[in-house]
């Protein structure tokens, strides 16, 4: 196989190509190192000609910049071509961190993805998102709950957040789609559809609200598994905050919770019902720091407080600093 370097391009290819190259390719350079380069060069299309000494002085370390030289080496740009012409074909956009559609929120973590793909009409910046976890195997109380608060704070104007996945997951889409809302489902990946047995919820996502993923193709070795992890960053990263319903005391939910804490994120467990599994998942999120509430009510309230308070908090600081300026 003959692999397109970019000398060969020339401007064969739009800006966009030159950003999907990177998807998912934080451990090979920072989307800090990426967005400094971009602001400097207004274009990554350069960044894939440089040498070490450029990639060092980039901000990159040696390791990272030896394989990011490598990855240049083996990397394809026709191949990411085709990528591009099937996610445009498919009615897909590229969000990239640049962009003034990319979540606001999503910026202030500390590993924000340099692009998600999207589907669907919702803009996703500045949405006002809550996301809401939980296992795929809820009782019949989780099923019910899980839909019942969706819907509740849908009607409030809220975005609800979650990953499509079966159990909590599709009944909080559920919920917000029946409150006649926005949803916005965070994929591992974007292609191939999955789980495929809610192809109609997806379709009913991307009607009312959005798909998003910064992955755009599913990986073809064990990696893949670890991507339902890895987006959990994500489903946080671009809400105020995460509600979790049912867990047992391990696994991807209480993964989440601890993601979403280590962003800051106010985290809300929901008091499970004659549930032992899930008593010692909401005894783990309660350790954690977890707020426990037994309905919409508790967080709408939590959040009018808080809400409250910072406003106080902004009005007293810009007193502070009138004050100042007549002292001066």
């Amino acid at each position: 196989m003959r692999f397109t370097k970019l000398s060969d391009a020339s401007d064969k290819y739009n800006e966009d190509i030159y950003w999907i190259a990177l998807q998912d390719n934080q451990y090979l350079i920072s989307t800090s190192n990426v967005i400094n380069y971009y602001i400097k060069n207004k274009s990554l299309k350069s960044l894939y000609n440089n040498n070490f000494n450029d990639l060092i002085n980039l901000g990159m370390d040696s390791q990272k910049a030896r394989k990011f030289i490598n990855y240049t080496k083996k990397l394809n740009f026709n191949n990411i071509q085709e990528i591009y012409n099937k996610l445009m074909k498919d009615d897909m956009s590229i969000v990239k961190y640049v962009d003034e559609e990319y979540p606001t929120n999503l910026r202030k973590i500390d590993n924000p993805p340099i692009l998600l793909f999207k589907k669907g009409k919702l803009h996703i910046s500045n949405t006002n998102c809550i996301a809401i976890a939980g296992t795929r195997d809820p009782s019949h109380y989780g099923r019910i709950m899980s839909r019942k608060i969706a819907y509740d704070l849908t009607r409030e104007g809220y975005t609800i957040v979650s990953g499509l996945a079966h159990g909590i997951d599709e009944w909080a889409h559920n919920g917000a789609l029946e409150a006649k809302g926005n949803t916005i489902a965070v994929l591992a990946w974007m292609n191939p559809e999955y789980p495929t047995e809610h192809h109609q919820l997806l379709q009913e996502i991307i009607i009312n609200g959005a798909v998003v993923s910064e992955i755009f193709t599913r990986p073809d070795n064990r990696s893949a598994r670890g991507k339902f992890v890895q987006r959990n960053r994500i489903t946080s990263g671009i809400s105020s905050c995460v509600i979790a319903v049912e867990s047992d005391e391990v696994g991807g939910t209480v993964h989440q919770v601890k993601i979403a804490l280590e962003q800051k994120k106010l985290v809300f467990a929901l008091k499970p019902k004659s549930n032992k599994r899930a008593m010692r998942g909401f005894k783990t999120f309660k350790d954690l720091g977890a707020i426990p509430i037994t309905s919409s009510k508790d967080i709408l309230n939590t959040l009018k407080t808080r809400m409250a308070q910072s406003v106080i908090k902004k009005a007293k600081s810009q007193q502070v600093k009138l004050d100042k300026i007549v002292e001066d």
